[in-house]
């Protein structure tokens, strides 16, 4: 009899390095709709803002990753993001940002997980963006918390020109966007 309790615990023990297994290397992520995501931006006369409605996006998202020490490698964590999303607060500053992103050509801002590399004060993602055609790695500071949902955020400053977008001029050069924005996240994320 005791060798039958023995053999039942080995065989959950094995059961459940199992199930970690898979779950540590492979899941379904979902972006809560009240997550956020805005690019704030400024001309040589005042600031705007362009907001995302996580509603025009498909909330789910498989992640194959692989843990090596500190660090853990994704597989095909794309976001996207269509570019018709975005609201800057009016239909004329809307029609400009969708030009300046060459949304008929290219509609969708792509967003790559590539690794997340935790150290003792800082945890950094290592993320791969596609605007307007152009790829381009930045490694961002991020803050994750967990608790029933994880809740990502950070913030990453770029050059627009980076991506082959020319900062625009209004009103005959008078009003001059910059060609610096600061990509603002805070996603809600649960696992399926």
């Amino acid at each position: 009899m005791s060798k039958n309790i023995i053999l039942i615990i080995i065989s959950l023990i094995l059961f459940s390095f199992t199930k970690i297994n898979v779950l540590n290397n492979n899941t379904i992520i979902k972006i809560a709709s009240e997550s956020k995501l805005e690019i704030l931006g400024s001309t040589n006369v005042n600031k705007f803002a362009c907001n995302f409605n996580f509603y025009e996006v498909d909330k789910t998202i498989p992640l194959s990753f692989k843990k090596v020490g500190n660090k853990v490698y994704f597989e095909k964590a794309v976001l996207e993001l269509k570019n018709s999303g975005f609201d800057c607060g009016n239909k004329v500053m809307n029609k400009d940002f969708f030009k300046l992103l060459k949304s008929e050509e290219f509609p969708k801002i792509l967003l790559n997980l590539k690794e997340v590399e935790k150290e003792e004060t800082i945890t950094e993602a290592l993320v791969e963006m596609t605007i307007a055609g152009v790829s381009k790695k930045y490694k961002v500071p991020v803050t994750i918390e967990e608790d029933d949902e994880f809740l990502v955020s950070g913030n990453l400053n770029l050059n627009i020109e980076d991506f082959n977008i020319k900062a625009p001029k209004k009103m005959l050069g008078l009003i001059v966007v910059s060609e610096m924005i600061n990509i603002h996240f805070n996603l809600v994320l649960n696992q399926k």
